[in-house]
């Protein structure tokens, strides 16, 4: 797929040594960005989220999202040849993104010193469950980890009144979350390095990022000592559900009052100003909650916006890949899928003016670039690429 405007990172090559989400969510925004991002997958079975097959080929829709436009070589590390071929492509790469344990780049003699004594500028983003360091630097990490040990699902279900039952939330939040302050960091190093000629190791955690993307929770017990933990408001309606406040400040109750037809509650005493409202919050939350129960949840929503409330109807997931804004926004684009066809794949969330951020094409099969990568970069040629298959250092999955 090719596009009108060049990307903010045109012209980059990144390394992504990563499986499953927060890694190569990282190298995925960096491919939006018009980065050439070479995925080097693990030998012989490539990302481990390449399982969930469809239509019999490795092509599962964690796979698809987050390795798209990217291209993949499969090499036998544990081969001096094959690790000397990944070594060659460092003098020509800007970012080496990996996620593994603390400790195995290194192992591998890929550690950042190995990388800056092949390449002086180099910018290394390591991610982790817990980060380089710490007591918990060499306990493996998934997203669900850090949901439990950063307090995340402790806020969503232990502080409730009554308290819940922790569950999982349906979303790798900590992985996505981790994806993009990597995407941050990695952006702010290669900053960096083209005012200052330095490279970079970024050590980014799972824990770490996800630990400070609450709003307020975790400040706030450190400020007062107190736990407190604002849940949103979810209310009922005739077919769904509906989440809208009764405020946050008075403009917003007066809007909701008019759009129950009841526009003499905003001067209630018990409502009349923003004081008024906070001290009754509760009496409020409850008028509007049973007027919600009598409507739709796609009316109530119309007619909540109509008085500019803020308000959102909770969609199942059928219904939130179909509404207009998903496709006004361009949140989804179709590529050319080498083993599916015509493919719909999540879009870039980035939006400019004078650059492009969008999917530049579909997640590579595994080691589909292993003869244009070897070639191009290494000045490889057929003969000494069809012995490294033959002596099984390369593989690629046969389409």
């Amino acid at each position: 797929m090719t596009t009108a405007r060049k990307g903010a990172f045109d012209g980059i090559r990144v390394l992504e040594f990563a499986a499953l989400v927060a890694g190569p969510s990282c190298g995925k925004y960096m491919a939006d960005h018009g980065a050439d991002v070479i995925k080097v997958e693990r030998f012989p079975m490539g990302d481990v989220s390449r399982s969930g097959f469809l239509r019999g080929a490795a092509r599962s829709p964690m796979f698809l999202q987050h390795n798209a436009g990217k291209r993949s070589i499969c090499i036998d590390m544990k081969s001096p040849e094959g690790l000397e071929s990944v070594r060659a492509l460092i003098p020509g790469t800007d970012v080496v993104i990996e996620a593994f344990t603390p400790g195995v780049m290194a192992r591998l003699g890929l550690g950042y010193g190995d990388l800056q004594a092949l390449n002086p500028s180099i910018i290394l983003c390591s991610i982790s469950g817990f980060g380089q360091t710490g007591p918990n630097a060499d306990r493996p990490g998934y997203a669900h980890i850090s949901h439990a040990m950063a307090g995340w699902l402790g806020m969503q279900f232990l502080h409730r009144d009554p308290p819940e039952a922790p569950r999982g939330p349906g979303i790798a939040i900590g992985d996505t979350t981790t994806g993009l302050t990597a995407f941050g960091a990695v952006s702010a190093a290669l900053y960096r390095k083209a005012t200052t000629g330095e490279g970079d190791h970024i050590d980014i955690a799972l824990f770490d990022s996800l630990f400070g993307s609450n709003d307020s929770s975790l400040q706030h017990y450190l400020t007062t000592g107190d736990i407190d933990v604002w849940y949103h408001p979810v209310h009922a309606t005739k077919d769904g559900y509906l989440t809208a406040n009764v405020g946050p400040d008075h403009r917003s109750w007066a809007g909701a009052c008019a759009a129950m037809g009841k526009p003499e509650l905003a001067n209630d005493p018990r409502f009349a100003d923003a004081t008024a409202l906070d001290e009754n919050k509760d009496a409020a939350t409850e008028i509007l909650r049973d007027w919600l129960a009598t409507l739709s949840a796609e009316e109530a929503e119309m007619r909540l916006t109509e008085h500019h409330v803020a308000c959102g109807e909770v969609k199942t997931i059928d219904k939130a890949v179909r509404q207009p804004q998903v496709e006004a926004r361009g949140l989804v684009r179709k590529v050319d899928d080498p083993i599916l066809g015509e493919t719909e794949i999540i879009n870039s969330a980035f939006c400019y003016a004078n650059s492009e951020s969008s999917v530049r094409g579909p997640a590579p099969t595994l080691g589909q670039h292993n003869h244009e990568v070897l070639r191009e970069i290494l000045d490889y040629d057929d003969a000494r690429l069809a012995d490294m298959e033959d002596r099984n250092i390369l593989r690629s999955e046969q389409i």
